[in-house]
């Protein structure tokens, strides 16, 4: 199979895994992150409760219990010290590996092993699915398997079993808990606000801006240390549970990502995510055509009026970074404010559905 080409489907399910696993293992350490139905004991040592407005917004149902992953349970007792340097020696060799064989795949083909991985890979989290052997490492165990050292993978030269996406899925998040081990996270220092109250400030913003009720979904934080010119920033997620699986099955899945000031607690930026929607290019025609329709400002202007309950002035608002975003399928405009701070409203083309709404106060950068 060509490499190039390969090396790119390979890398949706080594992503899959990889970026998954490092989240399902290290960051619970970090944050308590699971808030669940309404009237019902919210599992954080904070004991968050979301008390939010019924919503018309259909969101993925909870039967208590709620999934709780069985990873990294089962990886400290099944991981031992000379398997924790194998890996720590494979991932000096490269950071990803290099890959071997395959076959020309669809894309029919490669859409349905990775909603097969989708799937396995909740199972594995989930509800203790495991493979019925680690990754062979050495040839002759299997069509599938690592040298690591040289950090090869040698992949199979026709459809996937259930098992070699197991075995690969459980690689993965054996290294993301030993790269866990080795590399811990650094202590979060003291903050002026509590991970509770960023999580309430994340759930009303969507609830105002997307009509949403999030109290069925699962959270997670993450504060992102300042760095390549950014200011600290604490994130807040809100993801369907189980979310991998009902990707796999095809279904629409929305998730949240709200970015909040730590300092002043102020939210900067809230973005609803689907991952199966279809964008829209612009081209050439209807982009003369938007830049003489004011309803994309008018909207823009209500959203920041109404739904984010801005009480400020608008002294201003037009169309913003058009060409970017004519291919990116979207209409971003910029709504000034009297006090020079700013709104940006990303609307999907060509339904004006709200994608983010980010927000820049007049002193940044000061």
């Amino acid at each position: 199979m060509n490499k190039k080409k390969w090396s790119a489907s390979i890398a949706i399910l080594l992503c899959a895994g990889g970026l998954f696993a490092i989240s399902a293992v290290t960051v619970p350490n970090l944050v308590n992150s699971t808030v669940v139905a309404k009237d019902s004991t919210a599992a954080t040592q904070e004991d968050v409760r979301l008390s939010l407005t019924e919503s018309a917004v259909p969101v993925l149902k909870v039967e208590a219990p709620v999934p709780v992953s069985t990873v990294e349970d089962y990886l400290r007792k099944n991981m031992n010290q000379e398997q924790m340097d194998q890996i720590y020696d494979s991932l000096s060799k490269a950071p990803e590996p290099t890959v071997v064989g395959g076959h020309d795949e669809t894309e029919a083909e490669l859409n349905l092993r990775t909603k097969r991985h989708w799937v396995l890979e909740d199972q594995y989290v989930y509800d203790g699915l495991r493979p019925q052997k680690p990754m062979p490492f050495e040839a002759g165990q299997g069509d599938l398997y690592l040298d690591p050292k040289t950090n090869t993978l040698y992949v199979p030269d026709r459809t996937w079993t259930d098992e070699e996406l197991l075995q690969l899925i459980d690689w993965n998040y054996r290294q993301a808990y030993a790269a866990s081990l080795r590399f811990p996270e650094k202590p979060v220092p003291p903050q002026k606000y509590s991970e509770s109250e960023f999580i309430m400030r994340a759930a009303e913003s969507v609830r105002k801006l997307y009509d949403a009720d999030v109290s069925k979904l699962e959270i997670s934080t993450s504060l992102q240390q300042p760095g390549f010119g950014f200011p600290p920033q604490q994130w807040v997620y809100f993801s369907p549970y189980k979310e991998r699986t009902m990707r796999g099955q095809g279904l629409e899945v929305w998730k949240y990502n709200v970015i909040i000031d730590p300092e002043t607690g102020v939210v900067v930026d809230t973005t609803a995510v689907n991952l199966s929607a279809i964008r829209t290019p612009i081209d050439g025609a209807a982009a003369a055509t938007i830049q003489k329709d004011d309803r994309w400002i008018k909207e823009a202007k209500r959203i920041v009026k109404d739904k984010q309950g801005e009480q400020r002035k608008i002294v201003k608002a037009y169309l913003t970074d058009t060409e970017i975003n004519n291919k990116r399928g979207m209409v971003a405009v910029d709504v000034i404010l009297e006090d020079g701070s700013k709104y940006n409203a990303e609307l999907r083309y060509p339904s004006m559905m709200l994608r983010c709404l980010i927000y820049e106060p007049a002193d940044k950068g000061k």
